[in-house]
Formats: structure tokens, sequence, C-alpha cells
């Protein structure tokens, strides 16, 4: 099996993190919240080295770390829990993922705000045009996807926010593919909310996310419920975290994700980098091989990691059909992500092939042989 499906959930992972996880947790797998035990105050240190693990990545030092079950669950509650009255032009990208798009379509006719997009021409910002939108409709609220998990390309996010911030709007970064690849020192504090899944280039474990959040930007929280403090006061407590992490935490998917961010920040994010771009480079001189087949449709400069191809002659369905069948491991379609497709008029969806710093060069051969016995 040749696995190219890092974009959904990255494979395999680091070997600390599946060997210690599970025996961490059978010692001290209790609630770090809800007693005073020594093992509760075992598994609260082992939190709060995780929240500072992720404010390393992103190299933050005023953002507070909220963590819940999801980079999904997490816009659902930035955005809906946002005060709408002084929000009245929303702008997003057209690379926004289904996490976006659906909670800020249905918004729109809830509050009832303007919806903008930025303009790209194919993959690149039109910057004077944007900067005419916001002289005519100041950005009250931004929303970027880091990173597309179609195409790969990473958004000029420094340049849009700045702009933002010229207008005291709120920006809202979507991570889930950039988080642990890129250098965040220039962008950080031009953010209010980033957004972060465990699962993806974290190399963490499914069903545990989260944000980072300004404090300073009123929010209410999407899930109530018990906090283990304050169970006195029928409302919400204004403490921060247990104000956005009521219920009992997931306190398998905590000890994961701080095992995964250790490795991370020990080998180093330019490491990990360098070795996912050398992969990229393989993947592209392997697929562009095929050109007379497949015809490329991500950018090969400022990318993640991420190859989205279209058949000549098949289509996406056939394609996907057949790369599986020869196990060879991708995603076919949408991606949960159609606006990104109507950006370049791909009503059926791409191919989509994406790497992780775990590829080996023996898996490009393979790729390559099996390509020719396919085509």
């Amino acid at each position: 099996m040749i696995y190219l499906d890092n974009a959904s959930t990255t494979f395999p992972k680091f070997l600390n993190f599946y060997r210690n996880t599970m025996d961490i947790y059978e010692k001290i797998g209790i609630n770090f919240s809800r007693n005073n035990s020594k093992k509760s105050k075992e598994l609260l240190q082992i939190k709060e080295k995780l929240k500072n693990n992720i404010l390393e990545i992103y190299n933050s030092t005023y953002h507070k770390v909220i963590l819940n079950s999801s980079a999904t669950f997490s816009l659902n509650e930035i955005l809906n829990g946002l005060d709408y009255t002084n929000i009245k032009t929303v702008y997003i990208s057209p690379f926004e993922h289904n996490s976006v798009y659906r909670i800020i379509k249905k918004l729109k006719i809830i509050k009832n705000f303007d919806l903008k997009f930025i303009k790209f021409n194919k993959f690149d910002l039109d910057l004077d045009d944007m900067k005419l939108n916001f002289l005519s409709k100041k950005p009250d609220l931004v929303i970027l996807n880091h990173s597309s998990n179609v195409f790969g390309n990473i958004l000029p996010v420094e340049e849009i926010f700045n702009e933002v911030k010229k207008y005291k709007g709120i920006t809202v970064l979507d991570t889930a593919q950039s988080g642990g690849i890129l250098n965040f020192k220039k962008i950080s504090n031009l953010c209010d909310f980033i957004v972060f899944a465990g699962h993806k280039n974290f190399y963490g474990p499914s069903g545990i996310g989260g944000y980072l959040y300004n404090p300073n930007i009123p929010l209410e929280p999407l899930l109530y419920g018990g906090t283990g403090i304050k169970s006195e006061d029928l409302e919400m407590p204004q403490d921060i975290p247990e104000r956005f992490e009521a219920g009992s935490p997931n306190t398998l998917g905590i000890i994961g994700l701080k095992l995964a961010t250790d490795e991370l920040l020990k080998i180093g994010i330019e490491t990990i980098k360098n070795k996912k771009n050398s992969n990229f480079i393989k993947l592209w001189s392997c697929l562009e091989k095929f050109s007379f087949d497949l015809e490329i449709v991500s950018p090969k400069e400022n990318n993640i990691g991420i190859i989205s191809v279209v058949g000549e002659e098949y289509s996406i369905k056939e394609l996907e059909m057949l790369l599986e069948s020869s196990e060879i491991i991708i995603r076919g379609g949408l991606h949960c992500a159609p606006l990104a497709h109507q950006h370049f008029n791909l009503s059926e969806g791409t191919i989509r092939f994406s790497v992780s710093y775990f590829n080996k060069d023996k898996e490009f051969i393979e790729l390559e042989n099996k390509l020719k016995h396919i085509f």
C-alpha cells in the first residue's frame, strides 16, 4: 500500500505517540478537573504542556488555547459565538472548506450580513481588487483557509490580514493543513482565532483539535454543561478555558496530542517542513511523467504538499477506482470544498495526492511503476 491521503489524516504517526499514549492512559486516565488526586494533577500537567506546545508551534504569546473535538467544532463555536451586532460584512476566500462555508451560509441568513469573496486570479490574490472592496465595504470579519485542502496553495495571510486590521476587523485562520508545517511568527499576532486539527500535521490522534483565542473578543460557547468549577453558577463561567471546555475532556486525545507535539517540536518544524517539501517534489516529478493521462491542477510553488489532478480520458470515479485497486490510497471527489472546485470549474472534483513527513523514496518509485501499469 502507498498511502497518499495525508491531507485527510496523516499516517503513520510518530512512534512515540503509538508506543506511549495507552501506557500513560492506563496509569492516569481519569478526569483532571473533577478531583484533587495525584493522578488528576499529573494529567492536568500533561494538558498544560500540550497547550504550551501549541503556543510554541504558533509563535503566540497572547492567545488562550481551547481544546475540543476538532477544527470543525472550533469553527462552529467561533462563528456561531461571535457578536454580529457590528459585523455587517464578512469576507472569505474561494478556497474555504465546508466547515466554514456551510456555517457562514447559514449565519448570513440569520444575522443578515453581506458575504463577499476575496478575489483570486487562479491562485494569485488580486490585491488591488481586495483593497477597493475593503474601502467600499469594510471587512468586519475575515475567515481564511491558510492552505487549500484541495490544491495545497498557501494563501498570503500576512498581506490580507494586515489590510483587515487597518479596519479593526476580526480575523479567523483555519490552519488544519498548515499547522505544524509553516512558521507563524509574522502572522500569529494578526489572527484573533487560529483553528487547528490534531490528526493532520501534528501527527496526533483523531478526535481532538481546538483553537487559539484572542480573549479580548467576546465569544459565546457552543457547548453548555459541567466545567468542574463554579457548579453553583447556572451560567457558564467567564473563566478561560473552562468557559469553552464543558463536559468530560478527551483525556486519551490530550495525552496522544501532547506526545505528538513533543516529538514535532523535538524534530523541529523546519526539518519536518523540508522533508515534506522534498517528498512533494518527488511526487510532482512522478506525476508529471504522466501528463498525457493526468493534468496537474495544483501549483508547484508555495504548496503545502497537496497535488490535485484530473484525468484526460477517465472520470474522477474511474481514476479513483483504478488507483485504489492498485493499492494507491488517495482521495477522489470534492474533498468537502466545493467552492475551491467552482473556482476552477471542476464540477466533478479532483483526484488528490498528499504527502507527509513519513513518505519514503521507495514509495514514489513504486507509485511510478503502478501508474505505468495503469496507463
